[in-house]
């Protein structure tokens, strides 16, 4: 897989336009069609926000962003950062069956990131997480 881009900034909300443009130019320069543009905007918003919001606990750090492609079959988003281990492939879909009022807080903007994607993968690597976000450059049924 070719690098298409590197994106490295502190993990606040300022820089998010940042790391979204960025990783939308790279989509588009990696062969992902217009339609599914969206959802990796939405995606990486939510992934990069709670990243923001709960990785590093007040304290500084950053958010690497490696876009990757193989131009034929994938588009590969990978999101670092050295902040408290978090597997978000590990939470649990939330209950979608009952009334706004009923349901459990959190897990659904997970939820969202694993349907607008099409494989999702974690690991942590020392004092690493590593999100990998894969996106079909060929057809699939999250369009």
């Amino acid at each position: 897989m070719k690098i298409i881009s590197t994106t490295v900034l502190p993990a606040k909300l300022e820089h998010l336009p940042t790391f979204i443009e960025a990783v939308t130019a790279a989509a588009t320069h990696g062969g992902v069609d217009q339609k599914r543009l969206f959802n990796i905007e939405l995606a990486m918003e939510e992934v990069l926000t709670n990243i923001m919001h709960y990785a590093y606990e007040g304290a500084e750090g950053d958010i690497r962003v490696v876009c990757r492609s193989d131009s034929q079959q994938w588009f590969t988003i990978e999101i670092i950062d050295n902040g408290k281990a978090f597997d978000m492939t590990a939470v649990p879909t939330p209950d979608l069956t009952g009334t706004l009022s009923e349901r459990k807080i959190g897990g659904l903007g997970i939820h969202f990131v694993k349907t607008l994607t099409d494989n999702v993968l974690y690991r942590r690597e020392g004092n690493r997480n590593i999100l990998e976000m894969k996106i079909s450059l060929v057809f699939s049924a999250v369009q």
